[in-house]
């Protein structure tokens, strides 16, 4: 990118601070010049001054650096603003009462999905997601049905080459069965996933629109499979899924409606 106003440093600046935050492990000096093709010494000032204005954290003993409270805080407060989220919550915690299970509301953000706001109740071994959390969009529940107004294109520029990573026991690998999928998700009005995402992890989303009928998030619950079996988690908390997507989008619409009508007032 270029223009009289773009600064190369800045963007190259934060580029690895999208690097390191998109990294579950962080990374070490040598990974962030090795993959972003930066000399070392142009890659530790940049992390250095992060480091010193709280935007990066080191680990004394890896030498591996994450987020920083700086970086939580922008992301909070850009979370904080958000007009779907204050209309979500209500929703996604009488959800998370009324099936006994872990709820969740995303946003899709290239092949991934970010969790926005989160209602958890399993603590599931060796599977854990936060508000921040990513999720790759071809084996979740919540990506699948972020993904059904997608043309074929769209699909394969957005998930890159096949096959696709394996992250469960049952995860969809090819373009051809994701099509599959999302045709079934989009005749039934949610999205399951059931051990795709990760071993005893069960889940169904539907997605939530906005008043111009655009996908904008994503509602979802999830349980064990020790917990839930698949035909609990199809025919009595799908519904339900589904029914507070609904809720939202209502309320979505109608919350944009009073705000434009404030705006052209």
């Amino acid at each position: 990118m270029t223009g009289r106003y773009y600064v190369q440093s800045l963007a190259r600046g934060l580029l690895i601070l999208e690097t390191i935050a998109n990294s579950p492990r962080g990374l070490s000096l040598t990974e962030v010049a090795a993959t972003l093709h930066l000399p070392k010494a142009t890659a530790f000032a940049f992390l250095y001054t992060f480091e010193q204005l709280g935007y990066l954290e080191r680990n004394p003993e890896t030498k591996v650096y994450g987020p920083g409270l700086k970086v939580l805080d922008l992301g909070f407060a850009y979370l904080s603003g958000r007009t779907i989220l204050d209309i979500a919550h209500p929703y996604l915690r009488a959800l998370s009462e009324e099936c006994g299970a872990t709820t969740d509301v995303s946003v899709l953000d290239g092949g991934q999905i970010m969790t926005l706001a989160l209602e958890k109740v399993w603590r599931i071994v060796d599977y854990t997601t936060n508000v921040g959390s990513r999720l790759p969009v071809h084996c979740s529940a919540s990506g699948k049905a972020h993904l059904i107004d997608h043309m074929i294109p769209e699909l394969v520029a957005l998930l890159g080459p096949e096959p696709y990573a394996i992250h469960g026991p049952k995860t969809i690998t090819s373009l051809a069965e994701l099509l599959e999928e999302l045709h079934k998700t989009r005749r039934r009005g949610y999205a399951l996933t059931d051990e795709e995402l990760a071993p005893g992890l069960r889940s169904a989303a539907a997605p939530i629109r906005d008043r111009e009928d655009r996908i904008v998030a994503a509602i979802c619950v999830t349980a064990p499979t020790a917990v839930v079996s698949h035909e609990h988690l199809e025919q009595v908390m799908a519904p339900k899924v589904v029914r507070a997507a609904r809720q939202i989008s209502a309320a979505l619409t109608v919350d944009s409606g009073v705000h434009r009508l404030k705006v052209e007032e």
